[in-house]
């Protein structure tokens, strides 16, 4: 009920949000002449980024490549695919996303958002997200999250004396921002995370580097602070492919919406220990050297 509750109330704002200027579309139109062809491009253009990030998670190393590619689909709507790989806990881990938007680059986006992740332990721990994501711009700050439903399976497998278990189970989950641009190539950052069925607090930024011909490079950090295993940093770099030379603040309002998944956050804090020769209770697993209900 908590899950369908928090889930309605996002869509809920959100409907509120296109009922209202759907509605004042409809009053402009009766009283004004057809609006010109052109409008605020949703993506300028084609356009992509390609990168690697490396660090640690819940004590674990941690190393991927990423990339994504945007393309706009008529004037005020666009799509994007992310795709990351790598190894978190040296087995392979994969993502793929996607997003489907509409964005006005002077206000914000809304729009659908989807992901799914595979680790390669125990033969195979998956999750999934999927919910609505929103972009709102105020001069140089912007507010931008995503939220809905988490969902996956559990597997389990015996390492030395413990039974791990990695259990993804349905539940919401968000993922929010609040960024600063206190110069237009550097962006800084705090948000939060409900992942895993863990709260964490996020601290990042990003700074873009200028170069030619619509390439950028950027150098880009967060760190993760939360409860038990939810914690962690990594840093790398990326490069921006666009249509033309823009700043980082430009970039990230005309071209790409952001990579949300970065893959191991939600896989990792599902799982818990079970010592193999006493065990635990019926329904309670072994996490932080005590028997504990599951999250």
């Amino acid at each position: 009920m908590r899950l369908r509750a928090q889930f309605l109330a996002v869509w809920g704002a959100i409907a509120g949000v296109a009922i209202a200027s759907g509605t004042a579309r409809s009053a402009d139109m009766a009283t004004k002449a057809p609006p010109s062809p052109s409008c605020a491009q949703a993506v300028d253009g084609v356009n992509g980024k390609l990168g690697g990030f490396g660090g640690s998670f819940g004590n674990k190393s941690y190393y991927e490549g990423e990339g994504a590619l945007a393309v706009p689909l008529g004037c005020e709507f666009g799509a994007q695919i992310d795709l990351n790989g790598g190894s978190f806990d040296g087995r392979f881990i994969g993502t793929v996303a996607g997003h489907l938007f509409w964005r006005n680059p002077a206000q914000g986006l809304l729009g659908v958002y989807g992901d799914f992740t595979k680790w390669d332990e125990f033969g195979g721990v998956r999750a999934g997200h999927v919910g609505p994501e929103a972009e709102a711009y105020f001069g140089r700050w912007t507010v931008q999250g995503v939220a809905g439903a988490e969902f996956g399976n559990s597997v389990s497998g015996t390492v030395g004396t413990v039974i791990q278990t990695f259990n993804v189970r349905t539940r919401f989950f968000d993922e929010v921002n609040l960024g600063y641009y206190p110069i237009d190539n550097l962006e800084l950052y705090v948000g939060h995370r409900y992942l895993g069925g863990k709260n964490a607090a996020a601290f990042g930024g990003e700074w873009g580097i200028p170069m030619s011909h619509g390439v950028m490079a950027a150098l880009f950090a967060e760190a993760r602070v939360g409860e038990n295993s939810d914690h962690g940093a990594w840093g790398g770099v990326r490069f921006y492919f666009g249509q033309k030379d823009k700043t980082l603040i430009r970039r990230h309002r005309e071209d790409d919406p952001t990579n949300w998944n970065n893959g191991a956050d939600s896989i990792y804090n599902g799982g818990g220990q079970t010592p193999a020769s006493t065990g635990c209770p019926a329904g309670e697993v072994f996490v932080d050297g005590a028997c504990r209900e599951p999250l």
